[in-house]
């Protein structure tokens, strides 16, 4: 732990930290099993809200050891991503593939949805892999017991000590200002690349927000909610241009396949208009979770809500409480004792 951090953020940060430890370490047999998608998704959020909270704390961790530590989760952290954004896909295909569907689609679907399953399949292997690899290297253990030492024995920090005031102000305003840097590219519908990159943005800024919430006594639910709310919309526009970008290539390399098994290209015939169906469905979500988006975005600025934002990280309400209550009894001590000068501190 570095001396120039006071204890009070470190004992604050190692606490969160230690708790999506813990969380992570109780997903990991549902992981293995596979059979529950929830649990990978529950993993695959603690790992990231992990990683958020070493970034955020990483003067307190022990700079020898914090790399690899980092190293192992963001590993882990891929693993679930690659797995967790299949069974999104495959769960949409599912929900697609209902008795309505016309016929001439069904099978171009059901190729697509043999095709992830079989992928997804392999993931699991890579997950299994990993989680091994993590266990091997006991680096859940050595995390848990790293942050258990910083905490050790104190109570829980002041929430309203300077320091972790100070520390929760200027991180939250950091990723808002990353967050909001994305802007210029909210009505450049084309950048798929910058609006995805203002999805992370925004997840680092919700993730933070919400590690520093106890704080503000409730006054930055509101933004985390708003948050929530543009992930969603913003992951929305991301899952379509991926189905979007990756179907004709997938729809090449199946091609590809049915070429070197059957000798001829002709079976590919039956699952074209299945497959072109999807993009043309994928295209119009796409449109509409943009345009839901932008709608989303509007509201926000003409209720100004970013600069409210602003407002609120300057003084937290228990600050306030905190300095409100010490002049009230000032000033009934004053009115009552009439103490000397001397009795008031100067700073």
């Amino acid at each position: 732990m570095s001396r120039k951090v006071p204890e009070a953020i470190c004992v604050f940060g190692a606490r969160f930290m230690l708790a999506q430890v813990q969380h992570l370490e109780s997903q990991i047999d549902g992981v293995q099993m596979g059979k529950d998608i929830e649990y990978v998704h529950q993993m695959r959020v603690a790992s990231r809200r992990l990683r958020n909270g070493m970034d955020l704390f990483r003067e307190c961790l022990p700079g020898k050891k914090s790399k690899a530590w980092l190293d192992d989760v963001r590993n882990i952290t891929h693993a679930l991503g690659n797995a967790r954004d299949m069974d999104i896909q495959i769960a949409e295909l599912n929900r697609l593939y209902t008795d309505d569907l016309d016929p001439k689609y069904k099978p171009g679907y059901a190729r697509l949805l043999l095709r992830l399953k079989q992928s997804r399949t392999k993931a699991q292997k890579k997950i299994n892999k990993t989680l091994f690899t993590l266990g091997k290297d006991g680096t859940l253990s050595d995390l848990a017991e790293s942050f258990s030492k910083q905490i050790g024995d104190s109570e829980a920090p002041s929430l309203y000590d300077p320091s972790l005031f100070e520390k929760a102000g200027d991180s939250i305003l950091a990723e808002l200002n990353e967050f909001l840097s994305y802007q210029p590219f909210v009505y450049a519908p084309e950048n798929m690349d910058k609006l995805h990159a203002m999805r992370i943005a925004g997840k680092h800024l919700r993730y933070t927000m919400e590690i520093f919430a106890p704080i503000y006594e409730g006054s930055l639910d509101p933004f985390v909610i708003l948050m929530k709310n543009l992930q969603t919309i913003l992951g929305e526009i991301h899952d379509n241009d991926v189905w979007i970008n990756w179907l004709p290539k997938f729809i090449e390399k199946e091609q590809q396949r049915v070429e070197d098994y059957f000798g001829s290209t002709g079976p590919l015939v039956r699952l074209l208009p299945g497959l072109n169906h999807l993009i043309e469905d994928r295209q119009q979500a796409r449109e509409k979770a943009y345009q839901t988006f932008l709608l989303t975005w509007d509201s926000i600025a003409v209720e100004n809500a970013w600069q409210a934002l602003k407002t609120v990280i300057r003084v937290p309400l228990k600050v306030e409480e905190a300095v409100q209550e010490q002049a009230e009894e000032q000033d009934s001590d004053l009115a009552e004792n009439l103490p000397s000068p001397d009795q008031f501190p100067i700073e």
